[in-house]
């Protein structure tokens, strides 16, 4: 039983407007979006290879890193941050220290310093003729060291 949306006209239109030769033409088109579909894959797979190895080199010279050990990195291994994970991980393997692993002692070391120059900057206090002489006497090495810092040479001599 035909409903209001099949028509019978329309269908005989369809049928008579196509060739002879549409599986040909389907054939036809059916190989050139593949070529196509194919070509595409080959550049993007290019592209993928380019950004990658991009990724690798760059994480590998902000890590200080030789740029030899990219051919151990393995191939799924792909985002910058996986990369620098796997370096992270295998440092030890290639004999090397991560940023994370040599950083902290640097630092350290280098704000121990920058701490101690600001103390001594900002609380140290000159000292007075006494107080100078106060610590000449106290790091005096021997006794004709210290006699001559009380200016008791001349008196020693005489007596």
């Amino acid at each position: 039983m035909a409903n209001q949306y099949d028509d019978d006209y329309d269908y005989e239109e369809e049928e008579e407007t196509q060739d002879s030769s549409g599986p040909a033409n389907l054939r036809k088109a059916l190989k050139k979006a593949e070529r196509e579909r194919k070509a595409l894959e080959e550049q993007l797979t290019a592209v993928k290879s380019n950004l990658r190895e991009r990724s690798v080199k760059d994480v590998l010279e902000t890590k200080g890193v030789n740029s030899k050990i990219a051919k151990f990195i393995p191939s799924d291994v792909e985002a910058p941050e996986q990369i620098a994970a796997w370096l992270d991980e295998n440092a030890d393997v290639f004999g090397f220290q991560t940023n994370e692993q040599s950083q902290p002692t640097e630092l350290s070391q280098d704000a121990i310093t920058e701490q101690r120059i600001n103390n001594s900057a900002s609380t140290g206090v000159t000292p007075g003729r006494d107080e100078d002489l106060a610590n000449r006497i106290a790091s005096a090495q021997s006794k004709e060291e210290l006699m001559q810092l009380m200016g008791i040479v001349g008196l020693g001599r005489n007596r």
